[in-house]
């Protein structure tokens, strides 16, 4: 027997009822966008961003040696002819002439400061410049931006591969032989950190 009135079973209906349209809609989009942000999150934290990369991983030097800029390296822009200056070589690599910034580091991590104008330059196996910097005189021998010179033929997207070295003009004729100066690669644009120290003998 049905105990129940019309008015009690239509009140039962109702609050049978699902929510509105209206809301339903408002929460499934705040769902939509609360996963969004989350996948998001999960994503860029497994990619690499901008100087997410160790320089270290892609770059490396040889060994280097000491000697004095010639005049015949000096009209190719690698060096101030009487200068004493580093060659090293290009180990590994796979980075740019633009992902990397040089540095040359005291014994006791400071930036060596030059006495008179300084360069970095990149030498091709020909013994021309692929790349060069000037550094002036007491600034510290170190590189603020990437390179300001291109040889013919070259530019920042050009890979700086082992067929290349790497030569470091210390504004001086003064040996620095022994005084414990090493050189460092920083990492620019996608790269990051810098790489290993090497001496400079």
């Amino acid at each position: 027997m049905n105990v129940w009135g019309k008015n009690e079973r239509s009140w039962r209906k109702a609050r049978k009822r699902a929510v509105s349209p209206i809301i339903a809609t408002i929460l499934l989009v705040a769902i939509t966008v609360v996963l969004a942000a989350v996948l998001y999150v999960l994503i860029s934290g497994l990619t690499h961003g901008p100087g997410s990369t160790p320089i270290g991983s892609a770059f490396s030097f040889g060994t280097a040696t000491s000697s004095t800029c010639t005049a015949g390296q000096a009209t190719a822009h690698l060096c101030v002819s009487g200068d004493f200056i580093y060659t090293v070589p290009v180990g590994t690599s796979t980075v740019t002439f633009a992902s990397i910034l040089l540095e040359v580091k005291t014994s006791a991590g400071a930036t060596f400061v030059n006495t008179g104008a300084a360069s970095f330059a990149v030498e091709t196996i020909s013994g021309t410049a692929a790349a060069y910097s000037t550094v002036a005189a007491a600034a510290g021998l170190a590189m603020s931006a990437t390179w300001a010179n291109y040889g013919t033929g070259y530019a920042s997207s050009n890979t700086l591969t082992s067929l290349y070295s790497i030569v470091v003009d210390t504004g001086s004729a003064t040996s620095t032989t022994g005084t414990g100066l090493t050189l460092v690669a920083l990492g620019t644009g996608s790269y990051g950190d810098s790489t290993a120290p090497i001496s400079l003998p």
